[in-house]
């Protein structure tokens, strides 16, 4: 249908909406009249097959009874020539055929010779009503009729066309098509009558706002049309300029946003590299004082997950702080971290420490400061300061045991000192009091000058190493050579096993550290042979090589092992052999700065083997 007054999309929708409504319309009559037409045929079809097949059967009882095949075929073919009938066969009580014509495709009578080994398979019913079959693609009609003469003689069978049925349902299905386009075209000019001129207004109101869309805020000039129509048209012109301006604005005041946007994103990803890589953690609070930030530095200081934070109030998030710290009850008030504003005065800022329990025992520092944004009221920080508080308690302990161990030499040398000034003594007695003040200026000497090698070690950090390859069998032997073995022992025993090994070390400093260990090895044993000897190994896929030190001393128990090498540790704590606790730190440090290790073996009264492992240098 082509409505020039309608608007395209319209047209087609009322011409299938008119199209919908006839064709069910047409298709429900239809159907109604197709099913009581074909009811009536077949009624008629039923109705000729029943009437046929009861006078064949009365017919035909005297011949069977009789056995006259000849009079049975006589009366079937007859019968087979009333229109719509296709086969028709006579059969005994026990289902062989007695007789069988069929009409031919050319419309004649042919006979059927039927095998006698077949058995037609017989109803069970005295009257059997006509059923529908199929066979071939092609549907049709079958009914039975019992032969009697007295008893039960047998069976009239017959075969009946349907195709009046199918020549209804045709004429009725052009019938309905010819119907609908009728009614189809009927249909759309009325409609088309009705509607002209409604519609035609309506087209131009749409004409009017498709080129309103493309105006762009121009005005224009309004199209011939009913007045409400041009009413309609002036009002959406103005209604038009107003959008286009407040569209402009938009544009402008988005563009500004997205610039404002784009500025805020590149804040925010740099905020976030910054605390990412920072190791320094950040909470931050919204305006309710609940989390809505932390930083992956505070999870790992603080040992808390991010799911039991998202959203904590501020009281339960320091609550739970609290509860996580090793000692709750020193817990800072959280109203005491408030640190000052940058701009605040020049007085010292509190420190608030606070050390955690897990994952790790690591002391915090803490502080609080207010936020003057409104979606933010406050940031916590938090800094690890495990290592400088380790470092503040190693400098204290450092300082006090080092004025500790020197407070007794020089206690020795200030008093020994003051009885020479105020008294006069015999010659020898003085010279026994200047001797002791020289044995405690050695002591002061030799505890000064270890103190110093450290500060130097720890200062140049093996600048100063000068490396050179090392055979450790020759090492071995110039250390025993240059060691001074006390009087009454026996020097130190060379165990040679032909080892080449050699490292890649400091010979100064390794002759230094060899002789540390033999020096200990004699002091911390009475008697008993020292031996020393070049050791070799593979581990950790790496090959090493290693002087070994063991004496038959008083050896040390696995807590005293565990703590060698701590500055100013000694193992015996009687005081009885004389030393400062030094000589084993600077071991280690000289050790491992050439990438070595020092390795301990000890066993309470039996005996000390300390080895000093360098990696194998090449070939």
């Amino acid at each position: 249908m082509n409505l020039p007054g309608l608007p395209r999309r319209m047209r087609w929708q009322l011409t299938l909406l008119l199209s919908g409504v006839l064709m069910c319309a047409l298709a429900v009559l239809g159907a109604l009249t197709l099913n009581r037409q074909v009811a009536t045929a077949r009624a008629d079809i039923e109705n000729q097959a029943n009437a046929l097949l009861r006078n064949l059967a009365v017919a035909s009882a005297n011949p069977t009874l009789l056995g006259s095949l000849d009079e049975l075929d006589d009366l079937l073919r007859r019968s087979v020539e009333f229109p719509g009938v296709l086969d028709l066969q006579i059969v005994d009580a026990q289902g062989r055929s007695l007789s069988h014509v069929r009409r031919a495709p050319d419309g004649g009578v042919q006979g059927v010779i039927d095998p006698p080994q077949r058995r037609l398979a017989l109803p069970t019913g005295p009257t059997p009503p006509i059923a529908e079959q199929r066979s071939g693609g092609r549907v049709t009609m079958v009914g039975f009729r019992p032969i009697v003469g007295g008893r039960p003689l047998g069976w009239v069978r017959g075969e009946f066309a349907t195709d009046e049925l199918d020549q209804i349902r045709t004429r009725i299905l052009w019938s309905v098509l010819v119907s609908a386009g009728l009614a189809v075209g009927v249909g759309s000019s009325l409609l088309y009558l009705v509607l002209r001129r409604p519609m035609r207004a309506l087209e131009h109101a749409r004409r009017f706002a498709v080129a309103l869309d493309r105006s762009e805020g121009r005005s224009l000039e309004l199209l011939p049309a009913p007045v409400e129509i041009e009413d309609l048209q002036r009002a959406l012109g103005h209604a038009s300029e107003r959008l286009h301006a407040q569209r402009q604005e938009l544009a402008t005041t988005i563009q500004q946003l997205r610039i404002h946007q784009a500025a805020l994103e590149e804040r925010n990803e740099l905020l976030d590299a910054i605390f990412t890589l920072s190791p320094d953690g950040f909470v931050s609070f919204d305006a309710a004082h609940c989390v809505n930030y932390v930083s992956r530095a505070f999870l790992a200081l603080s040992g808390l997950a991010e799911a039991e934070l998202a959203g904590l109030h501020e009281s339960a998030f320091f609550d739970l702080l609290r509860r996580a710290s090793l000692a709750p009850a020193a817990f800072p008030d959280p109203t005491a971290l408030d640190l000052p504003a940058p701009a605040g005065g020049a007085g010292p800022v509190r420190r608030h420490l606070v050390e955690m329990a897990a994952p790790a025992r690591r002391v915090l520092e803490i502080g609080l400061r207010r936020s003057r944004i409104a979606s933010v009221s406050q940031v916590l920080y938090v800094r690890d300061v495990t290592h400088e508080s380790a470092v503040d308690r190693m400098k204290s302990e450092f300082l006090s045991t080092a004025a500790h161990e020197l407070r007794t030499p020089m206690a020795s040398i200030y008093g020994f000192a003051e009885l020479l000034l105020h008294r006069d003594y015999e010659p020898a007695a003085r010279r026994e009091l200047v001797q002791t003040i020289h044995r405690q200026s050695e002591l002061v000497v030799y505890i000064v000058n270890e103190l110093l090698d450290l500060a130097r070690i720890e200062s140049r950090r093996g600048q100063d190493l000068v490396y050179e390859r090392l055979l450790l069998d020759d090492l071995v032997g110039e250390a025993v050579a240059a060691y001074k073995t006390p009087a009454g022992r026996a020097p130190p025993r060379v165990e040679h096993d032909g080892n080449t090994a050699a490292v890649k070390a400091d010979r100064k400093k390794m002759l230094q550290v060899a002789l540390n260990i033999l020096s200990n090895a004699y002091k911390y044993s009475n008697a008993g042979e020292v031996l020393m000897a070049a050791r070799r190994r593979c581990e950790g896929g790496r090959d090493w090589a290693g002087i070994a030190v063991r004496d038959h001393g008083i050896g040390m128990t696995p807590e005293q092992s565990r703590r060698v090498g701590e500055r100013f540790y000694r193992a015996d704590a009687s005081g009885n052999v004389p030393g400062t606790g030094l000589g084993m730190s600077i071991v280690k440090e000289l050790v491992e700065l050439q990438g070595g290790k020092v390795e301990l073996q000890s066993e309470p009264g039996v005996g000390t083997t300390v080895t000093l492992w360098l990696p194998l240098a090449a070939a």
